[in-house]
């Protein structure tokens, strides 16, 4: 019934289109598209997520909305359009669309050949087989057949068949297809369809499948492929643009033949994107079936942290075929910015308004970035990240994954939270419990690095190290809210340190972290650096120190780390050496309640994952170490890491 009143309407709102002024009726549709934009959001947000995945920074989220309404307002247009076709002859075409190339079309025509019409969505691709079939050619156009309406369907392909346009649908139309190109008829395609089969081609950014059919088709018959693109350029004016013909190689392997012409065609259609992104139809999810991830990391800018997030990456990368990520440093205006950008993410369960709140939150170099960037999924590492991810998580549909606890962030606003055990949370379905920091750290890698580290140029090399000539690794932390690491602690430290080494004619490697104090490193680089027993010192403010940590517990035989640091700590149990870890004075010492790192090591030492020593007696506690030789037990939470990552993708 309804099929039935949809045709009677349909037919009568053409009859009176056809009677009215093609201007005046291309801004009806414009118009109508206009409202379709208000009322299809979901629509919106797709082609919003498609241009945002397109093209990144060039283009700001208001450039994308203006050009994801026009092109509703093309679609508009193009419905009256065919509703219009009636009327629509040879003296229409000459005047209202511009073919510019036609001497490609002419040549190919004159060349005797099979020819296959490709053209995408874009502008009103119905006009490009109609054009053809106007100017006398016969067109079998392949079409998908729409079973809903299938009345109204059948009305609207009359329309089309009317100007001589034959309309062939998918499902067994390959032999028809076939015998039309033996007939020497022009054979209509749009070839730019999301299929969940064909070949992935980089195009506009990333990797999407394209169908072979059309050139399989043209290979089976040895016919050119004439790409077309038609642009509206104003009103009921277009311009149709004729590409030099593809001409497949007759020899040569199949796959390789397909695969080249799918390419050229794909750059065709993307140039003709670029020169007007409003004309192509951003609204269908033309990547859904893309295997490739982007993935956004947002790094609070303290090394421990990113290195958290980056382990997540690492188990992305390992779960998802190809893997395009960026790592960007949050950096708020001021604190009243983090503290708008919390409130918000706490507020607004969808994101709404989060583009806004973060461009008034955040620096405007950072603010241009993270708003401009699309990601799948976004990893953030703290508390001072979680709000950006919460609000770029819902602004682009992505997954979301925080390690540590988010708070005051709800965990139930993100996908996956991986947060330690000692925080003791209540469990959750999307939260995951881990023993220490999360690290990809493994003895495997640890032994590549330590061959890197020997070659630094700060590195004095001596005897080789021997079960009876140890290296010990020492670790560095810094100034925490609840520890100060200074200059009495550092030199303790050091003492007991040196005087093992020379104990059991072994030797140490030392480094710091960026938190570490200028004073401390000064007193080490005057009393350590060069001590006959020390092989190494790094220091954060003066060395590059990207993996060199991953160097120095390849290197060592045991690690000395302070305890301040949970993730310096994590890392050195993962690594598969005897771990002593030593705790710097708190600043309140006589708080009766336990700091979070406390709780971290009595979970990790009652586990023997290490050893905890107090001053004095770290220097008992470090022989200890070395007389035991490995860990009774090494840290593994990257295994936790992975399982987690792909149960959520």
């Amino acid at each position: 019934m309804l099929d039935w009143l949809l045709c009677g309407l349909v037919s009568v709102i053409g009859w009176v289109l056809c009677r009215l002024p093609a201007g005046l009726c291309v801004r009806l549709g414009e118009a109508l598209g206009q409202l379709t934009c208000w009322l299809q959001p979901k629509r919106v947000r797709i082609g919003y997520l498609n241009l945002k995945a397109a093209y990144g920074e060039r283009i700001s989220p208001r450039q994308a909305k203006r050009i994801v309404r026009q092109v509703f307002r093309n679609m508009g247009a193009g419905l009256i359009e065919l509703l219009r076709l009636p009327v629509i002859d040879a003296a229409y075409m000459e005047r209202y669309v511009k073919v510019v190339n036609l001497e490609y079309f002419d040549r190919a025509v004159a060349s005797g050949r099979p020819i296959v019409v490709l053209s995408g969505h874009f502008g009103n691709w119905e006009l490009c087989s109609i054009a053809a079939a106007l100017r006398g050619h016969s067109v079998v156009a392949l079409a998908r057949a729409q079973n809903q309406f299938p009345r109204l369907y059948r009305l609207l392909v009359s329309y089309r068949q009317s100007k001589g346009c034959h309309i062939v649908h998918k499902g067994g139309a390959m032999r028809q297809l076939l015998k039309a190109l033996d007939r020497r008829e022009l054979v209509g395609i749009v070839g730019d369809q999301a299929t969940r089969q064909g070949v992935l081609i980089e195009f506009l950014g990333r990797p999407a499948l394209f169908a072979k059919g059309p050139f399989e088709l043209a290979r089976a018959r040895q016919a050119l492929i004439l790409p077309v693109f038609i642009y509206r350029v104003n009103g009921p004016h277009h311009r149709l643009v004729v590409e030099p013909p593809i001409d497949l190689p007759r020899n040569g392997e199949p796959e390789a033949i397909v695969r080249d012409g799918i390419e050229q065609f794909a750059n065709m259609l993307a140039g003709h994107i670029e020169a007007d992104p409003a004309q192509w139809l951003w609204l269908h999810k033309r990547w859904k079936h893309t295997p490739a991830r982007r993935v956004l990391v947002l790094s609070d800018g303290k090394l421990g942290h990113l290195k958290q997030s980056l382990t997540v990456l690492q188990a992305v990368k390992e779960h998802a075929a190809m893997v395009q990520e960026q790592v960007v440093e949050v950096r708020y205006r001021h604190r009243a910015g983090r503290l708008l950008a919390t409130v918000w993410a706490w507020l607004m369960p969808r994101g709404w308004g989060g583009l806004t709140v973060l461009r008034w939150a955040l620096k405007p170099s950072c603010a241009k970035i993270v708003t401009r960037t699309f990601a799948d999924v976004v990893i953030s590492c703290g508390a001072s990240t979680a709000p950006v991810n919460t609000l770029l998580s819902a602004e682009n549909r992505a997954r979301s994954i925080v390690v540590m606890n988010p708070t005051p962030i709800p965990l139930r606003r993100f996908s996956l939270a991986f947060v330690p055990v000692h925080d003791r949370l209540p469990p959750r379905a999307n939260v995951v419990q881990t023993l220490g920091a999360l690290t990809g750290v493994k003895n495997g890698h640890v032994l590549e690095a330590r061959e890197r580290l020997r070659a630094h140029p700060r590195f004095r090399s001596g005897e080789p190290l021997t079960p009876a000539r140890a290296g010990l690794a020492v670790l560095f932390g810094g100034e925490t809210s609840q520890y100060q690491v200074t200059e009495e602690f550092a030199a303790s430290v050091m003492q007991d340190v040196l005087a093992v080494c020379e104990d059991t004619d072994s030797v140490c490697a030392v480094t710091t972290s960026r938190r570490t104090a200028p004073a401390v490193e000064r007193w080490l680089t005057d009393h350590v650096a060069a001590h006959l027993r020390c092989q190494l010192l790094l220091l954060a403010s003066r060395d590059r120190l990207e993996g060199t940590l991953e160097g120095m517990l390849g290197w060592a035989s045991a690690v000395v780390v302070t305890g301040e640091s949970i993730s310096m700590v994590s890392e050195a149990c993962a690594s598969g050496r005897s771990v002593v870890v030593v705790e710097p004075p708190l600043r309140h010492p006589r708080s009766a309640r336990p700091t979070k790192a406390q709780h971290h090591l009595s979970s990790l030492a009652r586990e023997g994952y290490l050893h905890r020593a107090a001053l004095p007696g770290l220097g008992q506690a470090i022989r200890r170490a070395l007389a035991q030789g490995r860990p009774l037990r090494q840290l593994d939470t990257y295994a936790t890491v992975q399982d987690a990552v792909k149960r959520l993708l």
